[in-house]
């Protein structure tokens, strides 16, 4: 007897819809969908993306060519720098009879581009400079203590005046021994290659930090870069009152004859000390934010000139031009973006030393502070113990445990 296709189609119906539940619990949950694979984090530093604008009011110059100085007019400066920092390689061992020993191994790939301005009331065609390099930074922990740091940056450096002429190559580097006896101090020395005098000189280096980098309140001394006092009276807010040095050195055109001679390329260096107080705010792990204001002092720029200096002997870096802008007020805000997820380090004062040699020694040796913001604060981590109630936790709790 033959089956009417409808009722057919009813009977299958009918047998799939208790055929399913059956082929359902009967199979492994991979034949129906393949779980995700849990990817181990490996790094502890995640990638960063900083901006910053400085800014400084307008002054009148003194220098040793009156002539050259009445031409210049008055003088102010702008900067805005751009960097960003990401990890290539992380590798962590542990050593030691128990294993408490941890030693790390961080490389990292960096990024920068400056943009400084001097800009003076006397030339009609103000000299837009440029500054934009890339490098490896690498950073090994090691015996729960020692940090060793080593940053290479080579950049390109020019004139917007004339930037085919005035391009030229450089390349900063510095290496840092960071020991840290502890948690409440530190010191470092080390040796640094940079541009930051208005010079290209080879330095020793020396620091010394007091206090926890997670605590209250902590002072940093890191010669030639930055002196500063750090106050955090909640978790997501700092105060920071402080001095450091920004400069550099570049290619400019003389195509506005500031050098009388035949050179179609003369050098330009510029150094300044800012005095401020610095005000962050962290909203969360992934982004902080700073504005600052104070007063820009020993404010010096040089003129260099190639073809006299060689001609006569003399170093290339011996100036014929030597001016002083007057100290004047500056402002400088900045932003911070962190991405990815990051191995645990909250209570790790090594790795905060880590974090914090990373930013202040930023990329392109520009000594422009993103901020400690992926350090957590001391408090923030007890506040969050606090959270954890007993009543978060009582359904892990056995009666007899108690007893």
């Amino acid at each position: 007897m033959s089956m009417r296709p409808g009722k057919l189609i009813y009977a299958v119906t009918i047998c799939w819809m208790f055929l399913l539940p059956a082929f359902a619990f009967g199979t492994g949950a991979d034949s129906l969908r393949k779980e995700p694979r849990i990817r181990e984090v490996r790094n502890y530093i995640r990638p960063a993306l900083s901006f910053s604008l400085f800014a400084t009011g307008q002054r009148e110059i003194s220098g040793n060519m009156p002539g050259l100085t009445n031409r210049l007019g008055q003088y102010k400066f702008r900067q805005s720098s751009l960097s960003f920092y990401t990890p290539l390689y992380t590798r962590t061992r542990f050593a030691g009879a128990d294993s408490t020993n941890v030693n790390t191994f961080h490389l990292l790939f960096t990024l920068n581009a400056l943009s400084d301005q001097p800009q003076f009331t006397g030339l009609e065609k103000q000299h837009r400079l440029y500054k934009v390099g890339i490098g490896l930074r690498a950073i090994w922990t090691f015996n729960s203590q020692f940090i060793m740091f080593a940053d290479v940056s080579p950049f390109a450096t020019g004139d917007k005046y004339d930037e085919q002429s005035t391009k030229r190559l450089r390349l900063g580097a510095t290496v840092v021994f960071n020991y840290m006896i502890s948690p409440k101090f530190s010191f470092r020395v080390g040796v640094t290659k940079n541009f930051l005098l208005g010079n290209k000189f080879i330095m020793p280096m020396f620091g010394i930090r007091i206090g926890k980098l997670d605590g209250k309140c902590y002072f940093q001394l890191q010669f030639p870069r930055h002196t500063s006092l750090t106050i955090q009276p909640t978790p997501k807010f700092s105060i920071n009152i402080y001095s450091r040095s920004y400069g550099g050195l570049y290619n400019i055109s003389n195509g506005d004859s500031l050098y009388a001679g035949m050179d179609s390329v003369i050098q330009f260096g510029h150094f300044g000390v800012a005095n401020g107080v610095r005000f962050d705010f962290r909203p969360g792990p992934n982004f902080n934010f700073f504005i600052t204001g104070g007063l820009a002092m020993r404010n010096h720029i040089w003129l260099y000139s190639y073809d006299y200096n060689r001609a006569n002997n003399l170093n290339p870096l011996a100036p014929f031009y030597k001016g002083r802008p007057d100290g004047t007020l500056f402002l400088q805000a900045g932003l911070t973006f962190r991405f990815g997820k990051a191995k645990r380090s909250a209570g790790n004062y090594l790795m905060y030393d880590v974090f914090d040699l990373n930013n202040t020694m930023d990329p392109g040796d520009n000594n422009n502070n993103p901020g400690n913001g992926d350090i957590t604060p001391e408090m923030q981590r007890k506040r969050d113990m606090e959270k954890v109630q007993y009543k978060d936790v009582e359904d892990l709790v056995d009666e007899t445990d108690l007893y």
